[in-house]
């Protein structure tokens, strides 16, 4: 009996075994059928030549027809299909940061603006050449976990997770068909995910500004994934209340808020203010809180209602203020100065309106609080610079074009783009394509006196600041700067340039 009891159970024993090794089996066939069927690969360790065209096939890269932006001739299908390759290139080789301190590849950024400019096929090759060179590649700064729709929220601020989540958004971006955007959507506005879009100065929305302006599924998957790799910026300020208060705070002013130029008034004078000190490199602790703190607090004044003409108007401010700080901060008696996080404020803001076309009005107009709200935080965080409006900035286009061309030399914003497609610094020409927007918006030129109370910003001479960043920009991103600094070659200028410490060590004229 023993031995009979023995034998069944030994036999049972070894049913039970078969029986998980095929459940094992089952489930490693359905991982397998899995992976064939969602997972997207864009890992690549190897570096492509320059007659792979392979690439674009593997890299799921397309470039659409970019209705939304502003193309010249010189796009044609080869620098079309350059573009495409060199930017799966970029997709498959390299990771979002190119260094451990977070900084951003900018090398599609640098590319499809180029492209959309006319650049030649020879010049795309040569800003991917230059690029790369400080590039990390992707596959070093990987690792094999997956992404789903259960885990996407568990990894975040996790660099190393970068290509798993492009690989997760990309299949998400694929499976809903036509209704592809509506699904970047849904993530971009989750509201732990919007905190970290916000973040490093806009980059994130600047890269998904740049997938919906080229109805690319690979590149707002790439750029869903560089927002979900990106550490919070700014942790108290979209915060779910905070934030939501700031979209829904409606009492400011009577119900019609201040104008921002009103609201930078009051930041420079606000006791918050003091708290805020100089250093060399002013993102401390302790100024980041300060300065978030006033960007919370003004940010809700700026009361923007959720109707398309309303929006219209809102947008045509936020680029008119930023554009007028931007070209505003040289102090008289000294070297012009164009301000590298200050400038990102107008760089991004060039995507607004693209990104707009596809949303509903209460998200458009979330998105366009939340841009005003880090444009405010870097404002304060620089000291709140008073504004040294040169002459040239508040003329309109047509009076200023006469002081800066020869009589019958043409269209001057021609030998604007030649030379920001020639540029090596790889943010000239994303700023001259936003102060174009600015041009083709003619924002606010009827409205400079104001309306009532509302203190509107002056009319902007977009022209004047586009050839003013083309003619002061003169080093190459690629070298040393201090070298090219000390040729009298002209870089972004950083630091607290609202304090008066910083402008005893910045050189005069």
């Amino acid at each position: 009996m023993v031995r009979y009891f023995d034998g069944a159970s030994a036999f049972l024993q070894q049913q039970q075994q078969k029986q998980q090794q095929q459940n094992i089996t089952l489930q490693l066939y359905s991982l397998l059928t899995f992976f064939k069927q969602h997972y997207h690969k864009m890992i690549d360790d190897r570096t492509h030549d320059n007659t792979d065209y392979s690439v674009i096939k593997k890299a799921g890269m397309s470039l659409g027809h970019a209705s939304t932006g502003l193309l010249l001739p010189g796009v044609d299908a080869t620098t079309r299909m350059e573009a495409t390759r060199l930017c799966a290139r970029d997709y498959l080789e390299h990771h979002t940061f190119f260094d451990d301190r977070g900084f951003h590849n900018h090398l599609n950024h640098h590319l499809l603006a180029v492209f959309t400019m006319g650049g030649s096929a020879e010049r795309l090759q040569t800003i991917f050449d230059l690029n790369k060179t400080i590039e990390r590649p992707l596959a070093s700064f990987s690792n094999d976990l997956i992404i789903t729709p259960e885990n996407y929220r568990d990894h975040l601020a996790d660099e190393m997770c970068y290509s798993a989540y492009v690989n997760f958004f990309y299949r998400q971006l694929e499976d809903a068909g036509k209704d592809w955007r509506s699904a970047a959507f849904n993530y971009t506005f989750d509201p732990q995910i919007f905190q970290h879009v916000m973040s490093g100065v806009y980059h994130p929305f600047i890269q998904l500004g740049y997938g919906l302006e080229f109805e690319s599924k690979a590149i707002t998957a790439a750029a869903l994934a560089q927002a979900c790799v990106h550490t919070l910026s700014y942790k108290s300020l979209f915060s779910g209340e905070t934030f939501t208060e700031v979209c829904t705070n409606t009492s400011a002013n009577n119900g019609n808020g201040f104008s921002l130029m009103q609201i930078l008034d009051m930041i420079r004078e606000d006791v918050l203010a003091s708290d805020i000190s100089y250093a060399e490199q002013p993102f401390t602790e302790t100024n980041r809180a300060a300065a978030e703190s006033l960007a919370i607090k003004y940010a809700k004044l700026w009361t923007v209602k959720s109707a398309k003409d309303a929006i219209d108007a809102k947008y045509g401010e936020l680029l008119s203020v930023v554009a007028l700080v931007y070209g505003s901060l040289t102090r008289p008696g000294h070297k012009v100065l164009l301000h590298f996080m200050l400038m990102h404020c107008l760089s991004s803001a060039y995507f607004l309106p693209i990104i707009f076309e596809f949303l509903s009005v209460d998200r458009q107009a979330k998105l366009l609080q939340a841009h005003c709200a880090v444009a405010l935080e870097i404002f304060a965080i620089h000291g709140s610079p008073r504004l040294y409006v040169p002459p040239g900035l508040t003329a309109i286009d047509a009076q200023h074009v006469a002081a800066f061309t020869q009589p019958n030399s043409g269209n001057p914003w021609l030998e604007v783009f030649k030379k920001a497609i020639a540029s090596n610094d790889l943010h000239v020409v994303k700023v001259v394509r936003s102060l174009w927007r600015g041009s083709l918006l003619n924002a606010f030129h009827n409205q400079s006196g104001g309306t009532g109370s509302y203190d509107m910003p002056p009319p902007i001479n977009w022209l004047y600041l586009a050839q003013l960043t083309t003619d002061t920009i003169q080093a190459n991103y690629f070298k040393d700067v201090d070298p090219q600094t000390q040729e009298g070659k002209h870089y972004w200028i950083y630091g607290m340039v609202g304090c008066d410490k910083f402008w005893t060590e910045y050189s005069n004229v």
